[in-house]
């Protein structure tokens, strides 16, 4: 796929029979396919090996629809392709092939890339950026970009479940955007992303609950790897004194100073797609001087939280890269916002204990039980502090201490047959609808090519989650 950066994109123009969604799971596989000819005989999906050995054959009705193919082999290499046939048997259409893996895999898969699949380069071939959003509606948007490094990584796809969660479908895609987030503003859907890593930072709009997108309209001038630029995670976008307020970071893995802090702004009543309209507040670069720090060189922070305090300040919370301090874990950087002066660059505040600060996580307010709460990669191996196969949810009272509430993906302790190096459950974005916690994750589970390049974006939930406070 190639996008054409200069039309707003459709859902379904996706031209000659594709298969837009794969979800494997227990000795299964979910497709969903578009683009072949309207209402001309059928389509017929054939799943083979490496070797080309045929395991299952099965039909499905013309140009557009879904199927669910059972019996298949777990922990296997598998090809599958559509092949549209008219009513003569003459095939008309056929898919390209895709790879896949069947295997039990923990929540609902919303979509899967297998590490081999070179379908959407020049972007990538790993799923990664979850962004789940619940519109007006009921429906529940779920969004992910398409990652590899050194490659284009511009590409977003959406998908929309309308029970709650329980099944998916293709809706559409954003170009160029990675490290897209969805947020809903005004009657209006917006997405957040670069067009590509470090890029320019855009925004774009949707006004049919993402089935098509605007064309781009730039808030902040990018650069690239080699010199710096934006980098903006799917983080929240926080609604405070009038104002809308979501933390970006500039700067590179690739510098020696790594990230700088900022925020971006805009008032409650201006139009997001006009670029004049957003505030960019200066960046704060970290200091290994700074009072109450972490001892050694840390790599600095990113993907910072913006929260409202209890004393109704604005602060911005960031992950900290500190593998070669002391402590080298469990910490994360509290910086101030002024919210008077927008403009202004954050400032450092202090240090506060925090579980899984090498990883990307997101903040929420439960007016309910009267925390916040974060979900987590805790690290149960001291000397892999990059573990991500143990998601953790976590809770604070005052946002300088928290404390474990329970596990909630222990890939760790359940004998699962892939370490850590090939698992993870990460970069979760989330939110509470009434009791429960419904979150989406960027998954590596069954053959990743390891636990950082995902092969799964999964959905889960969990059911009433102050339950666990009082155990």
């Amino acid at each position: 796929m190639n996008p054409n950066p200069t039309q707003i994109e459709n859902s379904r123009a996706l031209g000659n029979l594709n298969i837009v969604r794969l979800a494997p799971g227990d000795q299964q596989i979910a497709l969903e396919y578009a683009g072949g000819m309207p209402e001309s005989g059928e389509v017929i999906a054939c799943v083979t090996d490496r070797e080309g050995h045929v395991i299952i054959r099965q039909t499905g009705p013309p140009a557009s629809g879904c199927l669910t193919l059972l019996g298949l082999p777990n922990g296997q290499d598998l090809l599958v392709e559509l092949i549209q046939v008219d009513e003569v048997g003459k095939t008309t259409a056929r898919s390209p092939m895709r790879l896949f893996r069947a295997g039990y895999v923990p929540g609902t898969v919303v979509n899967y890339i297998h590490p081999e699949d070179h379908t959407f380069m020049p972007s990538g071939r790993s799923p990664a950026s979850p962004s789940l959003l619940q519109l007006p509606n009921g429906d529940l948007l779920a969004s992910h970009d398409i990652y590899w490094g050194g490659c284009a990584q511009n590409l977003t796809h959406v998908f929309v479940s309308k029970d709650d969660g329980k099944s998916w479908s293709y809706l559409s895609r954003i170009y160029p955007s990675f490290w897209t987030k969805l947020f809903y503003h005004r009657n209006a859907l917006y997405a957040f992303g670069t067009n590509g890593e470090y890029g320019d930072l855009n925004i774009f709009c949707s006004t049919d609950n993402g089935l098509t997108w605007s064309l781009p309209t730039l808030v902040c001038r990018g650069g690239n790897r080699d010199i710096g630029g934006p980098h903006k995670a799917p983080m929240p976008v926080v609604a405070f004194k009038g104002r809308l307020w979501t933390a970006f970071e500039c700067g590179s893995w690739g510098l020696p100073t790594f990230h700088d802090a900022g925020v971006a702004s805009i008032a409650v009543a201006d139009d997001p797609m006009v670029s004049e309209n957003w505030t960019l507040s200066g960046f704060l670069r970290y200091s290994n001087g700074w009072d109450g720090v972490c001892e050694g060189e840390a790599r600095g922070y990113l993907e910072g939280n913006v929260v409202v305090t209890r004393d109704d300040r604005l602060v911005n919370i960031l992950r900290y890269q500190i593998e070669h301090c002391t402590p080298n874990y469990g910490r994360a950087i509290m910086l101030d916002i002024d919210h008077t002066q927008p403009e202004k660059a954050p400032a450092y505040r202090k240090l506060i204990r925090f579980h899984g600060n090498f990883s990307k996580f997101t903040i929420h307010f439960d007016p309910v039980s009267d925390s916040y709460y974060a979900l987590v990669n805790r690290v149960t191996q001291k000397k892999a502090l990059k573990q991500r196969n143990c998601l953790t949810l976590t809770r604070s009272r005052t946002l300088d201490d928290w404390e474990i509430v329970r596990d909630v993906l222990n890939f760790q302790d359940n004998e699962w047959p892939e370490d850590l190096d090939k698992v993870g459950f990460q970069y979760v974005d989330w939110f509470i609808e009434g009791e429960d916690i419904l979150f989406l994750s960027r998954t590596a589970i069954n053959h990743a090519h390891n636990y950082h390049n995902a092969n799964h974006l999964t959905f889960h939930r969990i059911r009433s989650f102050r339950d666990f406070l009082a155990i």
